[in-house]
C-alpha cells in the first residue's frame, strides 16, 4: 500500500468507484490509492488520465456492469454518516422468483467477473475486524436449537421439495428426510449443516442452503477477561491514543474483580493434549456397490458370474491381425453394380498366404466432405483404386463399404478402426470440397477441414511410419495425387495445434517417447479439440482407447467419464484418475478431462497417495486408501497447547492462584488489624495487576497445540481469527503462504518467506468484499484455520467442505481435496483443492473407502427467508 502504515483499528472501507481513470489502481507498481486512518485517498502524485474527469469519489463515474449505487447514494452497509457518495453493492434482492436468484447485472458483482477485472479495491493496512458476537443473540433473524442448546440463522435458500431420501451410515443406522445440507458427526450421525460466518455475512443477504451462527470468542473466560480491556485498542501500544487509554482504565478494575473469580477454580484452563493426538476423523463409509469394480469379486453378483467367463474384471476386445472385409482392385463388382467386397477370413482359407499379396491401404476421409451419397461413394472407390494401384497393393479397405450393415458388429468394426490402419500397408488421405459447396477450396483448407474431426488424428498417428502419407483430391472429378509427404510434416500442415500434435506424432514416429500419462493427456487434450458426430456419450474415450493396448468392450451406457474411467483401469496410465482427483480447475466449466491446474503444475508432478478402486454412477469413482479429518463449522474451540515452562510463569501461577485467597481473608473480620493490612499489602498489588499476569502465564508461543480444522464464511484479519481462538493476538497464527490459489506471501530482507494476508492484494480483497453477493452455485470465500501448523487460509468454494481428503503430494506439499457431502447417495464431491504440509500426515485418520466426483450437480432451490 503506498501512504504511510495505520495502526491496527477498524477503518471505513469505502470503495472508489472503477471508472476509466481508476481501473487499474496502481501508479508505477505503487498503489493508487492511500489509508489516511479515516478513509482510502489517492497516492500522493497520482494523476488520473486524461478526459477521465470526476473525483476519486465521483459517483457519477461508475461503471454499472461492476458496482451500482442506490437511490440514496448510500450501500446496505452504510451508516447514517455515510456521505451521499459512498459506493455500494445494491441490496440482495429476494422479490424475484422463487428458483432464481437477481442476475448479477442487477444486485452484484460475480466472481468470475472480479477474476477477469482490472479494478483493485483500496486495501487498509491490517485492519481490525471486531465481531459483534453475542449481540447478534438479539437479531430478529436469531433463532434458536434446544436440542444441544445454539443460536444460529435459519438458510435462506431451501432445496426442491421432493421423496424422502434413506442413509446408512457407518454404524448401519440409518436416517430418511428431505434433501438439506448436512455433515458426519464424530458419532457418524448425520448433522444439520451449521456454519459460523462473520458480521458482513450473518447480516447479509441470505443466500445459502445451510444455517448460519455467528463468530464467537471460545478462548476460556479468565484469558477473555484478562484481554477485555485492550480489545479495542491497536495491538502495538505506541499506537495507543487517549481515547484508548482512557477505555483501558475505566475497564481494568472490572476485569481485576472478575478475574479475582475465575482465578479460584482448581485445574487447568484447557484440557490435556498428548503429541499422538490426531485431527478429528471422518466417519465415512460407502456401502454401494461401483459399476465397474478394478477387483471383479467387488463387482454386482451378476457381472462376477459374466466376468468369470471372459478376461477378468477388465475384459478387453481382441486385436484382429486383418480387417474383416476388404475391396481388391480387380474384384469387379457385386449384382448391384457396386464394388466388390470380400470376407478377408474366407479369402484366407481360399488362398494361400506365402504365394499371395495380402497388403492393403487404408482410405482416410471425413462424411463432411464425403457423404452418403452413390456419387461420393464410388469417388472413394475411384480414389482407393488409383492409389492401390500407384503402391502396387492389391486390396484396399475404405469405412463406407468395408464395415458390417450389422449393426453390433458394425459397432465393432467402428471401435477397431486403429487396428486396420496399424495393418495397412500405407494411409491415404481422401479430400474434396463438401457436397453443395460451390466455392472453390484451396488443399490446404481441404486438408485442414479433414483435421478438425476426431476420427482423423488417429488415423494419421497409427500410420506406418515406412511409408509416406498421400494425398488424393478429386475436386474436379479426376482423381489426382495432391501430395505426398512423411508423417513427421503432417502436424505442421494439417493440424492448428501443432505443438501438441507435433509431439505424438514423433512418439509414434520414434523419435520421442512419451510416457503412458503423457501420451494420454496428449491425447486427451488434442482430441478434445476437434469434432465428431456423436455416436456414444463416450466417443472421446473410444477414440482414445484406440492408441492404448488394452481396450475394454464397449457399454452403451457409459457417460464420457465412465468410458475413459474404464479405460484407464484397464490400461496402467499411471495413476492417472488419482491424479485427476487431486487436480484444482483453473475454472468452475472446465471439462474434467483438461489438466489444467490453478497451481500451475503438471499432472506427473502430482504423486497419489490413494487408489480408485472403481468406477460408479454419476460420474464418481470408489476411492481407498485416503487420510482425512474432519472440518469443524460450528464454532472455534479452546485449543489444547502447552507453553514453556520457566520461573517467570510458576511465580505468576503460584501468585494468581493465591492471590484471590489472600484478599479474600484480608477483607474478612478473622484477623486483627495488622494481620490484615499486610495480607492486603501482599495481595492488592496483585489483584491490580492480575489481567497483565494472565496475558504473561497463558501467552507465549504454544506447543504441543491440540490438531483442529475450523473454518467459518467469510474472512476476517489475523488478530480477530486469533484472538477468538485464543483469546489474545501474539503471533500464533500467519497466514498460509502457498496454500490456496489466494494465498499471497513475500520475502522479508532476511530473504524468508512470509505468508501474506490475502487480501493484500486488492483482486483478492475485491472478491471478498463481494462474495457475500453470490447467488447459489457461485463461489463464496470460506476461512479455514489448522492449529497444528498455526496456519489460516482463505479460499473460495460453492459449499462449505466437510473434510479434507489428502489424496496425493507435490511441490514438498499434501493436496487436500476438500470435499462436501451428498448424504442422498453418500458421495463426496469435490470443492476445491488446498495444499497443506507434509507433517499433517502423521496426526490424521485414515478413512474407510469412499465414492468421490469432480463436481457436484446443482440441486433445485426455493427462497424459504427473505427478510
Amino acid at each position: 500500500m503506498g501512504g504511510r502504515v495505520v495502526p491496527q483499528r477498524d477503518i471505513p472501507f469505502t470503495h472508489p468507484p472503477p471508472s476509466a481513470a481508476y481501473q487499474t489502481g496502481r501508479v508505477h507498481g505503487k498503489s493508487a490509492w492511500q489509508d489516511d486512518g479515516d478513509s482510502i485517498l489517492p497516492a500522493p502524485g497520482y494523476q488520473p488520465p486524461a478526459g477521465a474527469g470526476g473525483s476519486p469519489h465521483d459517483a457519477a463515474t461508475l461503471s454499472p456492469s461492476i458496482l451500482r449505487t442506490d437511490k440514496k447514494g448510500t450501500g446496505p452497509e452504510s451508516s447514517d454518516k455515510a456521505p451521499v457518495n459512498t459506493v455500494s453493492i445494491t441490496e440482495f434482492n429476494h422479490s424475484e422468483d422463487h428458483t432464481r436468484l437477481p442476475a448479477s447485472s442487477q444486485s452484484q458483482v460475480h466472481l468470475k467477473e472480479l477474476y477477469n477485472s482490472s479494478y483493485h479495491a483500496p486495501v487498509p493496512a491490517r485492519r481490525r475486524m471486531h465481531q459483534k458476537g453475542y449481540r447478534n443473540l438479539f437479531s430478529q433473524r436469531t433463532t434458536f436449537r434446544w436440542k444441544s442448546f445454539h443460536s444460529h440463522q435459519k438458510p435462506g435458500l431451501t432445496k426442491g421439495a421432493g421423496r424422502d431420501h434413506r442413509h446408512r451410515d457407518a454404524v448401519s443406522r440409518i436416517h430418511t428426510g428431505q434433501d438439506d445440507d448436512r455433515f458426519l458427526a464424530l458419532d457418524s450421525h448425520l448433522e444439520r449443516m451449521m456454519v459460523q460466518c462473520t458480521d458482513e455475512i450473518y447480516e447479509g443477504p441470505r443466500n445459502s442452503t445451510w444455517r448460519r451462527t455467528f463468530l464467537r470468542n471460545m478462548a476460556p473466560w479468565t484469558i477473555r477477561i484478562a484481554n477485555w480491556p485492550m480489545n479495542t485498542a491497536p495491538i502495538d501500544s505506541k499506537h495507543w491514543t487517549q481515547n484508548d487509554w482512557l477505555w483501558i482504565i475505566a475497564k481494568w478494575p472490572v476485569s481485576c474483580i472478575c478475574l479475582s473469580f475465575t482465578l479460584l477454580t482448581v485445574g487447568k484452563l484447557y484440557n490435556g493434549t498428548s503429541r499422538l493426538d490426531h485431527y478429528k476423523p471422518f466417519p465415512y463409509k460407502f456401502w454401494g456397490y461401483p459399476k465397474v469394480a478394478r477387483n471383479m469379486l467387488e463387482n454386482v453378483p451378476e457381472k462376477i458370474e459374466a466376468n468369470e467367463e471372459v478376461d477378468g474384471a477388465h475384459p478387453v476386445s481382441e486385436r484382429p491381425l486383418y480387417p474383416s472385409r476388404l475391396c481388391f482392385v480387380h474384384g469387379g463388382k457385386d449384382k448391384n453394380g457396386r464394388t466388390h467386397l470380400y470376407d478377408v477370413k474366407v479369402w484366407l482359407n481360399q488362398h494361400n498366404m506365402v504365394d499371395h499379396d495380402m497388403r492393403y491401404i487404408f482410405v482416410a476421409y471425413t462424411s463432411t466432405q464425403f457423404t452418403d451419397s452413390d456419387q461420393d461413394v464410388e469417388a472413394l472407390h475411384a480414389i482407393a483404386r488409383e492409389a492401390a494401384t500407384d503402391l502396387k497393393c492389391p486390396a484396399y479397405w475404405v469405412g463406407s463399404a468395408c464395415m458390417s450393415e450389422n449393426e453390433r458388429e458394425l459397432e465393432d468394426d467402428v471401435y477397431r478402426i486403429s487396428d486396420v490402419i496399424r495393418a495397412a500397408h500405407s494411409v491415404v488421405i481422401a479430400i474434396k470440397p463438401p457436397p453443395g459447396k460451390q466455392t472453390y477450396y484451396h488443399t490446404e483448407e481441404l486438408l485442414k477441414d479433414w483435421g478438425t474431426r476426431m476420427w482423423t488424428l488417429p488415423e494419421a498417428l497409427l500410420a506406418p511410419k515406412d511409408n509416406p502419407i498421400r494425398i488424393y483430391n478429386t475436386s474436379t472429378g479426376v482423381v489426382n495425387l495432391v501430395k505426398e509427404l512423411p508423417k513427421k510434416d503432417l502436424a505442421a500442415i494439417v493440424w492448428e495445434d501443432t505443438a501438441l500434435t507435433r509431439q505424438l506424432v514423433d512418439h509414434y514416429e520414434g523419435n520421442l517417447t512419451l510416457s503412458r500419462l503423457e501420451l494420454v493427456i496428449l491425447a486427451l487434450k488434442c482430441l478434445s479439440q476437434r469434432r465428431t458426430s456423436k455416436y456414444l456419450d463416450g466417443d472421446l474415450a473410444y477414440v482414445l482407447m484406440g492408441l492404448l493396448r488394452r481396450r475394454p468392450f464397449v457399454d452403451h451406457t457409459d457417460s464420457e467419464f465412465q468410458a475413459f474411467a474404464r479405460l484407464s483401469l484397464a490400461n496402467d496410465s499411471d495413476s492417472l484418475l488419482e491424479r485427476l482427483l487431486c487436480v484444482l480447475p483453473r475454472s468452475e466449466d472446465q471439462p474434467w478431462y483438461h489438466t489444467a491446474d490453478m497451481f500451475g503444475v503438471n499432472l506427473w508432478d502430482i504423486q497419489p497417495t490413494c487408489q480408485v478402486a472403481g468406477v460408479c454412477e454419476d460420474d464418481t469413482v470408489v476411492v481407498d486408501g485416503c487420510l482425512a479429518a474432519s472440518i469443524r463449522w460450528e464454532s472455534f474451540v479452546a485449543v489444547a497447547h502447552d507453553t514453556s515452562v520457566s520461573w517467570k510463569r510458576l511465580l505468576v501461577k503460584v501468585w494468581l492462584r493465591v492471590a484471590p485467597i489472600l484478599l479474600i481473608l484480608g477483607a474478612a473480620p478473622l484477623f486483627n488489624g495488622g494481620t490484615r493490612a499486610i495480607l492486603l499489602l501482599l495481595s492488592l498489588p496483585i489483584f491490580l495487576i492480575s489481567p497483565w499476569l494472565v496475558r504473561v502465564l497463558y501467552g507465549g508461543k504454544p506447543w504441543n497445540i491440540a490438531p483442529h480444522l475450523l473454518g467459518f464464511e467469510g474472512y476476517l484479519d489475523i488478530v480477530t481469527i486469533e484472538t477468538n481462538i485464543y483469546g489474545h493476538y501474539t503471533g500464533r497464527l500467519a497466514w498460509s503462504s502457498a496454500g490456496s490459489n489466494l494465498s499471497r506471501h513475500r520475502q522479508n530482507e532476511y530473504g524468508e518467506c512470509i505468508g501474506e494476508d490475502p487480501t493484500s492484494d486488492g483482486l483478492v480483497a475485491d472478491m471478498v468484499k463481494q462474495a457475500k453477493y453470490s447467488t447459489y452455485g457461485e463461489l463464496k470465500v470460506f476461512t479455514l484455520v489448522d492449529t497444528l501448523n498455526g496456519s489460516v487460509t482463505l479460499f473460495t468454494a460453492t459449499r462449505p467442505p466437510v473434510a479434507a481428503l489428502l489424496c496425493g503430494q507435490e511441490g514438498g506439499m499434501q493436496r487436500a481435496v476438500m470435499v462436501s457431502l451428498d448424504w442422498k447417495t453418500s458421495t463426496l464431491y469435490r470443492e476445491t483443492v488446498l495444499r497443506m504440509p507434509t507433517i499433517v500426515l502423521e496426526r490424521t485418520w485414515r478413512m474407510d473407502r469412499a465414492r468421490i466426483g469432480l463436481k457436484r450437480p446443482l440441486e433445485r432451490t426455493s427462497v424459504s427467508y427473505s427478510a
